[in-house]
């Protein structure tokens, strides 16, 4: 589906820095609210990455994440809801709605002052399980697809609470987000090669899903 045109308002906006968990895990994943953030080319400001090696770079400058996606795994873990607090899951920005399935590779929105692109889904890892202290989060997170994306900054600016996320362009209208997650972890891993190969023709796939991709097309 394309969300063309579509606003959603943005509900909060967070940055890390490398902070070591109970379990002596050092991340940046547990993020705070701030009343604004500043988009660069290849960064965020005051925003850190703990591993670089596995983590930012210019393809996934902005990850976002919805309370739709927060409702699900509040629901899927009653017994640890309060844990899913906003900021929690990583995020830059938040928004009431959104997830995987309605969202394609490609798309261009303008998000307060800066211009975004879709990039990829997020390649979840145990960090999640780390970070809210349950073994149980990140097979729940790789099952449902409840992942976030990102966005690459094609134009710099500055973001606030209350701006919008107003998508200006659908250029790949079917490279499903979904889909893409699908085919790392579903069932039928990396079976499509035509939705493949028009993912790697975007030159949007980030250091994470390019190289898998690639892989399973030889």
């Amino acid at each position: 589906m394309s969300n063309k045109n579509a606003k959603f308002k943005i509900l909060g906006v967070f940055t890390g820095k490398p902070a070591q968990l109970k379990n002596n895990f050092i991340t940046a994943t547990k993020k705070s609210a701030q009343p604004f953030i500043k988009l660069k080319k290849d960064s965020i400001e005051n925003d850190e990455v703990a591993n670089r090696k596995n983590h930012g770079g210019e393809m996934r400058v902005v990850h976002q994440y919805s309370l739709k996606n927060y409702d699900h795994l509040k629901k899927s873990f009653p017994d640890i809801a309060h844990r899913f607090v906003p900021g929690s899951f990583g995020e830059n920005i938040v928004t009431e709605e959104l997830s995987e399935d309605e969202l394609n590779i490609g798309d261009i929105y303008r998000l307060g002052t800066a211009k975004v692109q879709l990039t990829v889904c997020r390649r979840p890892c145990s960090t999640l399980n780390l970070a809210y202290d349950d073994d149980r989060i990140l097979k729940e997170v790789v099952r449902s697809g409840k992942t976030g994306w990102f966005f690459r900054v094609l134009e710099e600016g500055t973001v606030r609470i209350g701006d919008y996320l107003e998508c200006i362009e659908s250029p790949f209208p079917n490279l499903s987000v979904a889909k893409l997650h699908d085919q790392g972890y579903g069932s039928n891993r990396f079976s499509d090669r035509e939705f493949l190969e028009r993912c790697l023709a975007t030159e949007l796939l980030d250091k994470g899903w390019k190289p898998k991709v690639v892989e399973s097309l030889r």
